[in-house]
This record gives structure tokens, C-alpha cells and sequence, in this order.
């Protein structure tokens, strides 16, 4: 049972990570004028250049990881995934606590900082430190069988629901971009 919540918890992470950093790639200007608009960081450009990094090197190095079979690199993606997402999640609370508004800026979507946006972070980061703690019963991707593709398949699902988490839960009626200081409440 521990190599399918380790290996969904694991798989779910790095795959997030892999589509946000392709996400910001594929628009390059939609996290800077995110964090601009928040006005709580300085030189947004930079920050969100290290934030697209920090995805990128994260999830390619815990898939790098699940291919090699190498348990340490694989906790550190993990460690390092759980530390990336919990300031995602704290910056995104933040954000909401002083009142300030803006789109999340967490994919190519127009959303706004809304507290799905912060949930999504935390779960993620939960599901990090899972990965994290549980990284020897992961199932990496050299090893064929039904747990690998149970897991693969749970950890796509898992993914593309989170990842769609703010979308979903986003009423442009009650709260378009902009009105109401683009914050829906919970």
C-alpha cells in the first residue's frame, strides 16, 4: 500500500511541477505581471525566472531520479518540492491576507489569487512531504507491472485535477478579474 501512496503522491508532484514550468514558459509574461500586480516582491522578472527554474529543475530531476533508480536525488526533488510549493502556498496566503489582488499567474489562464489557489499549493506541498518520507517505497518508471501503471494512472488523475483545482472552483460571475479586487472568497 506504501508504494501506491508514495509513488501517486511523488508522480503528482513532479508532474505538476514539470506542466507549471512548461505553462510559464509558453507564456513568459503572464508570472511576472502576476507578481507585479501583487506588489509584494521586488524585480517580479527575476523571481519569476527562478520560480520557472526552480519547476523545471525540480521535476526534471525527480524524473531523472525515477528513471535512474536513485533514491537521494529523488528526496531531494522531493524535499526541495515540498520547500518550492509551502512558499507557494505562504506567498498565495499572504497575498489574500493583506487584500491584495491579481491573477495567480499559475498557468496560462487569466485567474485570480483566490484561496484554491493557496489550497492547491499546500495539498501539493503535502503531497511532497509524503513523497518525501515514504521516497524508498516509490515505484520508479524502470519497473514494469500493473503497480507501476496503477500508479501512473492515479497520479495523472490526481494531477490533472489539481492542476485544474482553481479553474473549476472560479465563478467569473460572482467575481470577475478585477471586481471585488479579483479575490473569491471561500
Amino acid at each position: 500500500m506504501s508504494a501506491l501512496v508514495a509513488g501517486v503522491a511523488a508522480y503528482t508532484v513532479l508532474a505538476t511541477l514539470l506542466i507549471a514550468c512548461a505553462a510559464h514558459l509558453s507564456r513568459p509574461t503572464a508570472l511576472p505581471r502576476a507578481l507585479a500586480a501583487h506588489r509584494v516582491l521586488p524585480a517580479a522578472p527575476v523571481v519569476a525566472t527562478v520560480v520557472t527554474a526552480s519547476e523545471g529543475l525540480l521535476g526534471g530531476a525527480g524524473a531523472a531520479a525515477l528513471v535512474q533508480r536513485d533514491g537521494t536525488l529523488l528526496a531531494a526533488a522531493l524535499a526541495g518540492s515540498v520547500l518550492l510549493l509551502a512558499l507557494f502556498g505562504g506567498y498565495g496566503w499572504y497575498v489574500r491576507a493583506i487584500g491584495r489582488s491579481g491573477p495567480c499567474g499559475c498557468s496560462r489562464a487569466p485567474l485570480p489569487m483566490t484561496g484554491w489557489v493557496v489550497a492547491r499549493a499546500f495539498a501539493l506541498a503535502g503531497l511532497a512531504l509524503t513523497g518525501l518520507v515514504l521516497s524508498d517505497a516509490v515505484v520508479p518508471l524502470t519497473r514494469t507491472g500493473t503497480v507501476l501503471v496503477v500508479v501512473l494512472l492515479a497520479a495523472a488523475t490526481f494531477t490533472c485535477l489539481l492542476w485544474q483545482l482553481p479553474a473549476a472552483m472560479h465563478d467569473p460571475v460572482r467575481s470577475p478579474m478585477g471586481a471585488e479586487g479579483g479575490v473569491v472568497h471561500l
